[in-house]
């Protein structure tokens, strides 16, 4: 997963000005904001991306899939990718 930097702070009307600007940072940069107006952070702007991986991260079922994994790799059933991949070839091979 990729380093996240903090979310930006700008004011209402900077946002309304340099929205292009912003919304390039945004899909480009992954790059975060919180809007103000008065002062007071009054909205977010953050990629879909995020957006959806937040929304999953919340999910009860993927939280439930997460347990599970966590207890079958400290109980020994789990294998590397690169072991995984070199099976599944194995067995276009032979099969």
């Amino acid at each position: 997963m990729a380093k996240r930097t903090r979310p930006i702070t700008i004011p209402a009307y900077v946002a309304r000005t340099q929205l292009g600007s912003i919304l390039t940072q945004v899909a480009e940069k992954k790059a975060r904001f919180v809007i103000t107006k008065s002062g007071k952070p009054t909205a977010l702007l953050i990629s879909p991306t995020d957006f959806d991986d937040m929304l999953e991260e919340l999910d009860p079922e993927f939280q439930k899939s997460l347990r599970i994994a966590a207890r079958e790799y400290r109980a020994g059933k789990a294998i590397s990718l690169r072991d995984y991949l070199k099976e599944q070839v194995a067995g276009r091979r032979a099969g």
